[in-house]
């Protein structure tokens, strides 16, 4: 009796196993090309699970039949995948044609000159006009409120950069091409930010090529620097 108990216990344990150990395999390629893509993510959007694939475009992930598999790769549209059994799977990937060009922050022109005239009259110590000399005016230079003036003058300018970076690179343009939301949007925000003079370098499609590989680049660190430290207070 006590022989068959543990043969019924065995079969039920090995019945379980084989059960939870169910996966799926595949391969991910371009869709034009159909050369294999590397770092792939591949998603079970049923049980949490995630992977990415190798060299060669391989993928292994646990699931089961009826569960919904998202494949995910910047610079490509992303592709769902119902499974009707566990049979080895091919997916290929189309380009996404999208235009950063199109992506625009929309709001009123910032122009300190305009809006704080004042402190950029008072930071002016040297006046240079047509046919007149140039003049200097030594209270403006030398006085508290015209270094104060001169700070903030230097303050806005940056300020004037900064904004046209926002005006290319913003959360828009990022999720556009990449799966980031919330604490890792945020965290990639302030990571990757380029500066003005490297941005002024990049047209559209290399400013897409700069993301997608930052993209790359931000998957591989660990999960802690992802996120961007909460502040105490």
């Amino acid at each position: 009796m006590l022989r068959y108990l543990s043969c019924f216990l065995m079969a039920n344990l090995l019945f379980n196993a084989a059960l939870y150990a169910q996966e799926v395999k595949g391969t991910v390629a371009d869709w034009e090309s159909r050369e294999p893509q590397e770092y792939v993510e591949v998603f079970n959007l049923n049980n949490h699970q995630k992977t990415v694939t190798n060299k060669r475009g391989e993928f292994k992930i646990a699931a089961e039949i009826n569960h919904l598999l998202v494949f995910f790769q910047p610079g490509y549209k992303p592709d769902t995948l119902l499974l009707i059994s566990l049979k080895p799977v091919k997916r290929y990937l189309q380009h996404n044609r999208y235009d950063l060009s199109t992506v625009k922050i929309q709001g009123k022109l910032f122009d300190p000159r305009v809006q704080y005239a004042d402190a950029f009259r008072e930071a002016k110590a040297f006046t240079a006009e047509v046919n007149r000399p140039l003049t200097f005016s030594p209270f403006r230079f030398f006085s508290k409120k015209g270094k104060s003036g001169r700070k903030f003058k230097r303050r806005m300018e940056v300020e004037v950069l900064e904004r046209k970076v926002d005006q290319r690179f913003n959360n828009a343009a990022v999720q556009a091409l990449c799966p980031l939301e919330g604490a890792e949007l945020d965290g990639f925000m302030v990571l990757y930010r380029p500066s003005f003079k490297a941005l002024e370098r990049l047209d559209n499609a290399g400013l897409k090529l700069y993301i997608m590989d930052a993209y790359k680049e931000f998957k591989q660190l660990p999960e802690e620097k992802k996120k961007i430290p909460s502040l105490k207070l």
